[in-house]
């Protein structure tokens, strides 16, 4: 299972509420900032979901 990004939710990193903290929390690094977007690294994700449960807008999902 992956992670899935549904850009119609996200405004992008530097509008999002809580300042991008899908990246911020990820232990792993598994996230980056790719054109204001989170990008899923899935060989280093391992699907913990701590971001899909952060995100404040629901733009992440496992």
């Amino acid at each position: 299972m992956t992670i899935s990004v549904f850009a119609d939710k996200c405004n992008g990193i530097d509008q999002c509420p809580e300042s991008g903290v899908c990246i911020k929390i990820c232990a792993l690094n598994a996230i980056s900032d790719s054109e204001n977007m989170p990008l899923i690294d899935d060989e280093n994700c391992f699907d913990c979901g701590l971001c899909v449960l952060n995100c404040p807008n629901g733009a992440l999902s496992k």
